[in-house]
């Protein structure tokens, strides 16, 4: 992309912003020489003094967070003491570019480590992620002019974090991180809470009665907020105690344009991610982003059978059956997942451990047209809900994977990078706006909506995580032919 591309898009959104009395943010002419940045109401659009990052300096050690479950007894100085853990290194991309270049600065894991216990009680460790960031946040209007690319051409950054943003201390205090790099610290939120119930046994006992057991799950998770000029972008990553990874986008502030009558203030917030797979032993060496196999895992329907048949095969696959870069579509019908599988490290059961991708979203987006800050670009980046390229250093921006994968090389023994995008549809409402006329965007919020995707362990486990058996006699559905 070019300087003057660059430039003119932030550009060019300030001037809109600007219009409609919402905010302001500094701009980059070409050249040395800035504009000053427009005026703008404080509870809307500039950040607040606090919320200015001090230069950023020389890091002199990782920020990790290290957390084991159950967390009231865990120790973070020796998480093979608890039941399971995750071990989390994190950062903030291009911290430096604020206020005048893009592109923007959102919280990215450098990678994420988890321990659970085999049948004998050893700690067990995989390195799920060794790379996972919000890439892009692409927002087309329903006017078919206004499009906004809100992390490669905007120069925005993660706002501080505040403990009045903090959850409910529901199984630990929340806290904010700190960071060896000032320009990181205090900008990430970390709280640890209830997730519910993770299991229930289905147990009667002698006499026939109910006896279920119950486990209820936690979960860890990081959070931060990106400034999005007059939205608010809540960017979260959750670790479960089962070995899930969760990953959240969730759009909130206030609308662009006041309410339109023809709905062309309708909209779309696309969470555009970028992920790289390990599934490495960190402790051994085993395994690791080489040794994986891209598995595009559907479930579809044989119309000669009559039956529904689960069918994984290699992503892009071409006629020697290798999976290769390129793309594919989430059906709904077939409940689309993308599956990294090694190799090389299987369970006691000798399945090989893998990680399903599953995408959490609303629909999907398969004809979008170039518009606003996208007219020369690839539209194939965001009509296509899956890619996977191999890992390469020049490979960062969202919007040009279709040109990283258009060689369709094979995957086999290369790291890999996975792109997916998960779509929020937001149709404005009353809700969204002030009372006086349930129109005006400067009165009223943007209540958060979320869109996001699952990383599920499979066939990481040798048995049911958490669950200890018991003897007494358990209840069985009797079948039809009994």
């Amino acid at each position: 992309m070019t300087a003057s591309r660059r430039v003119a898009i932030p550009y060019a959104r300030a001037s809109l912003l600007g219009f409609v009395g919402l905010v302001g943010f500094a701009v980059l002419s070409v050249g040395e020489a800035a504009v000053a940045p427009l005026k703008a109401e404080p509870s809307v659009g500039q950040a607040n003094e606090q919320d200015q990052a001090p230069p950023a300096v020389p890091i002199t050690k990782p920020d990790i967070v290290r957390q084991g479950f159950p967390a009231a007894k865990a120790n973070p100085k020796d998480l093979t003491k608890s039941e399971t853990a995750w071990e989390i290194e994190w950062e903030l991309t291009n911290p430096e570019n604020r206020p005048f270049y893009p592109p923007g600065s959102v919280v990215r894991i450098r990678s994420a480590k988890f321990m659970w216990k085999d049948r004998s009680g050893k700690p067990q460790w995989i390195t799920v992620a060794r790379m996972l960031e919000l890439a892009e946040i692409y927002v087309p209007y329903d006017n078919g002019w206004t499009a906004f690319l809100d992390i490669h051409d905007m120069p925005f950054h993660t706002t501080r974090a505040r403990k009045e943003y903090l959850g409910p201390s529901c199984v630990l205090p929340g806290e904010i991180l700190k960071s060896s790099n000032p320009a990181w610290s205090e900008t990430v939120h970390k709280e640890v809470h209830d997730d519910g119930v993770r299991w229930m046994s289905a147990e009667t006992n002698e006499r026939n009665e109910i006896a279920d057991r119950v486990r209820r799950g936690e979960k860890m998770v990081l959070w931060s907020t990106y400034y999005g000029a007059n939205y608010r972008y809540l960017i979260e990553y959750g670790f479960g105690d089962d070995g899930m990874l969760t990953c959240r986008i969730g759009p909130t502030g206030r609308n662009i344009f006041n309410r339109q009558d023809d709905q062309g203030d309708t909209h779309l917030h696309i969470g555009c991610w970028r992920m790289e797979f390990d599934l490495g032993d960190p402790v051994s060496g085993i395994g690791g982003p080489k040794d994986n196999e891209l598995l595009l895992a559907r479930r579809v329907f044989d119309e000669t059978t009559e039956k529904f048949a689960q069918v994984a095969r290699p992503f892009a696959k071409n006629s020697q059956g290798q999976a290769c870069e390129g793309s594919a579509r989430w059906i709904p019908e077939e409940f689309t997942i993308l599956r990294a599988q090694s190799q090389v490290r299987k369970n006691a059961h000798g399945k090989p451990m893998s990680y399903d991708l599953i995408p959490q979203r609303f629909g999907a987006i398969h004809q979008l047209q170039s518009e606003g800050g996208t007219y020369a670009t690839d539209m194939d980046f965001i009509n296509n809900d899956f890619w996977v390229t191999r890992t390469e250093s020049g490979f960062i921006n969202y919007i040009d994977v279709p040109r990283y994968a258009s060689q369709k090389r094979p995957l086999t023994g290369y790291p890999t990078t996975v792109w997916l995008c998960t779509p929020a549809l937001h149709f404005p409402r009353g809700e969204d706006f002030g009372a006086e006329d349930g129109k005006n965007s400067y009165g009223g919020l943007a209540v958060t909506l979320w869109t996001g995707f699952y990383v599920k362990p499979r066939d990481l486990f040798v048995s049911t995580p958490l669950y200890q058996p018991t003897p007494i006699r358990r209840f069985r559905r009797a079948l039809p032919s009994e």
